[in-house]
């Protein structure tokens, strides 16, 4: 995982699905694209097929159903937080991509290996209503605020799907209609015998969904002849505060690391009313992003954040948020700029949560791909980056899968976030957590 610049709230998820002949290593998969790309043309040769069924635009869902979606979200977010969280440093990821690539990614599932996702998802990728759940959500999760002011900045927050294959493969047309129907994942057909053009073709299209924040999610030799099928999910989330921060008051101030030594850095300031709460185990607070529909929650432990973060679970951490939500306070809050970004490996930690058929070229099942048992996934990487500072927040990620063959204030608070804490960017109404991290050295 390495810190550098990051972009607010953008998210890209990239599932490579390489899908090899038989015993053949393959590599991974992309997901489908919504707005194409400009300028893939010039890189190479792209031909668009438009599959048997048109994309849903007004999908019609239960409310509660989407909520307990969202909740399914969470507690993958969670799961995957504990798995990460042994890495040093900062930390940014889209848990809202990676489990929309992997739900998309189920769709092809089949026995235990389906079940196994079905585990670690919570939800089961091979029921047809969770692929049009997940549609509604992105429905409901990109609609623009309606009470956004005329002065303010737009909210933006996109997912983009694309699925990429090889010309004259067979895959399963009521896959490809799922991902279609569902995801506007329309279907691109390229040549991966020309890895390095495909390679590019995908790379830009990635880069044009997340306004040039992610530019080279497929890194050279990733993919190779044996490629057969990339998906691609990409999602963009730029917001400014309902209360911005005055670039004049920023000043330097002292954060302590987590090995008690302390730092230097930029600290923003500003006093408004929001949710927030104070006691002896943690401090927290809600930042609204103009339009009220998205806000990051900043939580930080008093004492013993490794402590803390071990323990935190989905149910305490959708107890902080209901706890949030009931307060009010005055705060006049001191919080540092920080820009994250983060590349990682999830293969390892996908396999110890609970899904190790889908990696096992013995056991896995992805014959809802292609009619046969023939694919595994090979691997999964994830690339993500955020920028925090006084107008508001950007953000992008990326995944790649790879498939082989085989009210009013009740009181006054000050809250200075001058140590590690962790955050949340989640949607007001469902809860939908879109980005995750922490931050322990600004």
């Amino acid at each position: 995982m390495k810190t550098n610049t990051i972009t607010i709230m953008a998210s890209i998820v990239i599932i490579i699905a390489l899908l090899l002949g038989a015993c053949a290593p393959v590599q991974t998969p992309a997901e489908p694209d919504p707005h194409p790309a400009e300028k893939t043309e010039e890189e190479g040769t792209i031909e668009d097929s438009s599959g048997e069924v048109a994309y849903i635009v007004d999908p019609t869902a239960d409310p509660e159903a989407l909520k307990a979606l969202a909740q399914s979200n969470n507690g993958f977010a969670l799961a995957l937080y504990q798995a990460l969280r042994d890495q040093d440093g900062n930390l940014i990821y889209s848990p809202y991509s990676i489990f929309q690539a992997l739900l998309m990614t189920g769709a092809g599932a089949k026995g235990e290996t389906a079940s196994q996702m079905a585990s670690v998802l919570g939800v089961d990728p091979n029921d047809p209503e969770m692929h049009n759940l997940m549609n509604a959500l992105n429905k409901a999760l990109t609609s623009i605020p309606e009470n956004l002011r005329g002065d303010s900045q737009p909210l933006t927050f996109t997912v983009a799907n694309a699925v990429w294959a090889q010309k004259d493969f067979h895959f399963e047309q009521e896959f490809l209609d799922t991902l279609a129907a569902n995801y506007n994942a329309g279907l691109k057909l390229v040549d991966f015998n020309n890895p390095e053009e495909a390679r590019n073709l995908i790379n830009l299209w990635v880069a044009a969904q997340t306004n040039d924040k992610i530019k080279e999610i497929i890194p050279q030799g990733l993919l190779d002849e044996m490629t057969r099928m990339v998906l691609t999910n990409a999602v963009y989330f730029k917001a400014g505060w309902s209360h911005r921060f005055d670039e004049q008051e920023t000043k330097d101030g002292s954060f302590m690391l987590a090995d008690g030594s302390a730092k230097s850095v930029p600290f923003m300031h500003a006093g408004f009313n929001t949710a927030a709460l104070v006691d002896e185990n943690l401090a927290a607070l809600t930042l609204p992003y103009e339009g009220g529909s998205y806000a990051m929650a900043a939580i930080m432990p008093q004492a013993d954040f490794a402590g803390f973060e071990a323990q935190l679970s989905a149910e305490k951490l959708r107890q902080i948020l209901a706890e949030l939500q009931d307060s009010s306070a005055f705060v006049d809050l001191s919080m540092p700029k920080f820009k994250i970004e983060s590349m990682f490996g999830l293969s390892e930690k996908l396999e110890a949560l609970g899904m190790p058929d889908a990696f096992d070229a013995q056991k896995a099942d992805f014959s809802g791909m292609t009619g046969n048992k023939d694919l595994m996934i090979s691997s999964v990487l994830h690339q993500a980056t955020i920028d925090v500072n006084e107008q508001g927040t950007e953000a992008a990620a990326a995944t790649i899968v790879g498939m082989s063959m085989t009210s009013m204030p009740s009181q006054n608070l000050t809250i200075s976030l001058d140590k590690p804490f962790i955050y949340v960017i989640y949607e007001t109404t469902t809860n939908a957590i879109v980005f995750m991290g922490r931050v322990v050295n600004p």
